[in-house]
């Protein structure tokens, strides 16, 4: 019973965070510029607070900037995984994985007669030059 609960306690104050930044800056660039009534003291002071923030100009470029950060960004985890990450083609390991069993041939026309059309109980994984041999091969076992 002893959770440590403070990860989830963090990310919720982003959360919080985050989503009052948005709309405190949603509400603050459909404010009008100039307020029509100078009279009342909480027109002035909320006034007062709008000139010390930067222009709303600014606003739109730091928008842009967060946006085109986030496309290059996406742009450069797909061609890191893509060419850092992915393995060759010519790799086992894009067909196979580490919990695989080959199958070995020794004599390969009864191993195919054996194993190709027949269900292998998930024991053996045959190679796949094989497989490729059997699709997409000229002689077409009979």
């Amino acid at each position: 019973m002893n959770e440590d609960y403070s990860k989830e306690y963090e990310w919720f104050a982003y959360y919080i965070t985050a989503t009052s930044i948005l709309i405190f800056t949603i509400i603050w660039s459909l404010l009008p510029e100039q307020s029509e009534f100078n009279g009342t003291i909480h027109v002035r002071l909320f006034q007062a607070l709008l000139d010390i923030l930067p222009q709303r100009k600014w606003v739109i470029y730091l928008q842009c900037l967060i946006l085109m950060g986030m496309l290059y960004t996406y742009l450069a985890l797909i061609t890191y995984n893509e060419d850092v990450l992915m393995p060759p083609l010519d790799n086992l390991n894009t067909v196979t994985d580490s919990q695989s069993r080959l199958a070995v041939v020794e004599e390969k026309q009864k191993f195919l007669n054996n194993f190709t059309f027949k269900e292998t109980s998930a024991l053996l994984d045959l190679p796949i030059m094989d497989v490729c041999e059997i699709l997409h091969g000229d002689n077409q076992l009979k």
